[in-house]
């Protein structure tokens, strides 16, 4: 719902508005604006709840608050109620108008009573102070530029702080190798120096020229005692399970949901059909090839008495992507945005909300490199290091990477360049060295391909340059907190997803390409309540004997047909090797990674560029990976270094 932005210390005419526009598409409903002695206000909205009021900016009812809000507050009704008893005057039915009472009353602590989604900036015109506040775990983006002495901006998408004509970015090379290694931005940082995220579950007091950040919630390190049954741990998930989708289908306006063919979206599915009295409109995106999910998710839809679209994904639409880039914002290296993208649009011609199922494999260890990570951590307790290091890796080594791909349940194959992967990985299994083999397991570009890819000029650049394959930056303090917790294992490795994974590829995707076309995706997974309780699961019930989310299968038995619930998970996967020699994906490569365009950026080594481009040709699917990140990296550039698209 929505997009917001504004300044403070900046009296330039038109940038609130040209600001305020760039953010259209995020809230084609209305627009609104707060001016006054250099502080300026903008919104754009997506009208979901009261439709007919709750315009912004909104204002409390002696004036002296100003508030902008993008998102959702799914228990906003009985917190008004409260407020109405303590005497607060409402003009509104919208949840804004409650966030606005709840600061009024409490300042910053109101976070803690709110459950949504949601990015907040409340002025306070008699402190002459503003506040900012994002969600537990980053659903809603919230970006800011700092200029110390000068002024203070801030935005749902940094292409509106862009339009601000004082602001000259700094490329950021540390931000462009890590974009390289992860295939997205990590926070707080980002592909400008000055340019900032407001990390999740934060909140930012901007005042006399500072501004100070402070972790208002974090997610519980929890080591145990796991004293409950089997049965009791899935009612318990159930109830919070069901209370959060029962929550988030608070709406005025048509909603509907994203469904593949696997368990957490069918789960949401199952539970919205039963509260909702008309038939729940579904949408799923397909690609036509043998591992997509149309047949299940259409089998799944019919069981339910969904009224269910398919969305055709084509290669063709690798076309895209440069508008794609520009919603994006940042670069996100993965092909899966295409089919985002398309579902989003296609969906929109019918609702404005969607359930989406993001945050159920992050939560309940639901990727391959949970397993891989909670294998490695078995194998050191049964095989000594030494024997590891004398054995292990040489027999691995002499393995056929076809014959090696049948141990890994993913739709591509491995390859000679992925088996490298898996013998760099089996010398990071030590558990002090859990933050480097997580890295490296959701990497794409490492320390084998990076030095010979980069020119020398930009490696002299990168302040953490890693040598080899298991060195990288030093520890954060949240790292050291997690390899220090006697938690088990698994436990600490679902919080390392939390700090940027989450919130700066999970669901920075799922926003910008929702959000592109006016839609709001709302995630019942991760309602903070439902993963506070998750968190305090013992590991076995999240990853039993090697299958993953162990009791979202237990749940989903109650709510859900047979043929669903005994299905093989598959990833969402976007078939890219496939589609390589097709000629709309040759010629965006052809112009996007011509030697010209690579010497440009004296980032990348045109001959190491061109020799990635031919190692396509072995069908290995980590090198049309490779070549796509890079492709996306030059839309990019194009779009918010040479400012085409932004105006």
């Amino acid at each position: 719902m929505c997009g917001l932005c504004g300044y403070v210390g900046i009296k330039e005419e038109g940038l609130l508005e040209s600001m305020t526009e760039a953010l259209h598409h995020r809230g084609p409903d209305s627009v609104g604006y707060f001016k006054a002695d250099g502080v300026g206000l903008g919104h754009r909205r997506l009208s979901i709840i009261d439709v007919a009021g709750g315009q912004q900016p909104m204002e409390n009812e002696d004036g002296s608050l100003v508030l902008v809000y993008n998102g959702e507050i799914y228990n906003y009704q009985p917190l008004r109620e409260e407020l109405l008893r303590r005497g607060h005057p409402f003009r509104t039915k919208s949840d804004s108008e409650v966030i606005l009472h709840l600061y009024e009353e409490s300042g910053p602590e109101c976070l803690q009573r709110l459950n949504g989604i949601f990015a907040i900036a409340i002025y306070d015109k008699k402190k002459r102070q503003l506040f900012l506040a994002r969600d537990r775990f980053g659903v809603k983006p919230l970006y800011y530029l700092h200029i110390p002495g000068r002024c203070f901006l801030f935005a749902s998408e940094f292409k509106s702080i862009l339009h601000y004509k004082g602001f000259e970015p700094t490329l950021n090379p540390q931000a462009i190798h890590e974009y390289l290694t992860l295939r997205y931005v990590p926070g707080p940082g980002g592909m400008f120096k000055e340019l900032r995220k407001l990390p999740a579950a934060h909140y930012a007091i901007v005042q006399n020229g500072q501004v100070t950040l402070k972790q208002y919630w974090q997610p519980e390190l929890f080591s145990g005692p796991f004293k409950g049954t089997e049965e009791e741990y899935v009612e318990g998930f159930a109830e919070h399970f069901e209370r959060s989708v029962r929550m988030q289908l608070i709406s005025e306006v048509p909603l509907g949901v994203y469904l593949s063919g696997g368990l957490d979206s069918s789960a949401i599915t199952a539970v919205t059909a039963r509260l909702v009295s008309k038939p729940v409109r579904t949408f799923t995106v397909g690609f036509n090839y043998e591992h997509d999910e149309l047949a299940e998710a259409a089998e799944t839809a019919r069981l339910l008495g969904c009224e269910h679209t398919e969305i055709a994904c084509r290669i063709s639409d690798i076309e895209l992507l440069p508008k794609i880039i520009y919603h994006l914002d940042e670069p996100i290296g993965d092909p899966i945005v295409i089919p985002m993208y398309q579902l989003a649009h296609e969906a929109k011609k019918q609702v404005t909300v969607i359930l989406a199922g993001e945050g159920a494999d992050e939560i309940l260890g639901g990727y391959l490199f949970h397993k891989a990570l909670l294998a490695g951590h078995q194998i050191t307790r049964i095989i000594p290091g030494p024997i590891r290091r004398a054995l292990l890796s040489p027999v691995l080594s002499m393995i056929p990477a076809g014959l090696l791909n049948l141990a890994f349940s993913y739709p591509a194959s491995l390859g000679q360049r992925g088996k490298l992967k898996v013998l760099d990985f089996l010398n990071l299994l030590e558990p002090w060295q859990l933050p480097e083999a997580y890295s490296h397991l959701i990497s794409l570009f490492d320390a084998r391909d990076t030095a010979e890819l980069y020119t020398e000029d930009f490696k002299k650049s990168i302040p953490f340059f890693p040598k080899v394959p298991d060195k990288a930056r030093p520890f954060s303090e949240r790292d050291l907190e997690i390899l220090e917790s006697p938690a088990p294992y698994l436990n600490r490795i679902i919080h390392l997803q939390f700090s940027h994974w989450l919130p700066d590829d999970i669901l920075m995707k799922q926003d910008k390409m929702s959000m592109a076309h006016g839609i709001e995706a709302r995630v019942p997974f991760l309602d903070h309540e439902l993963v506070e309780y998750v968190l305090r699961l013992p590991p076995w019930l999240k990853i039993r004997l090697g299958k993953s989310k162990y009791i979202l299968r237990q749940y989903a038995r109650r709510i859900l047909p047979k043929k669903i619930t005994s299905r093989r998970k598959m990833p969402f996967y976007v078939p890219i090797e496939k589609y390589f020699s097709e000629p709309k994906f040759q010629e965006l490569m052809h112009d996007t990674l011509s030697e010209k365009s690579i010497r440009i950026r004296g980032i990348l080594r045109p001959e190491a560029v061109l020799k990635l481009r031919q190692a396509m040709h072995h069908g290995e699917f980590v090198f049309v990976k490779q070549v796509f990140s890079l492709i996306v990296l030059e839309l990019w550039f194009r779009m918010a270094v040479d400012r085409h698209g932004i105006t």
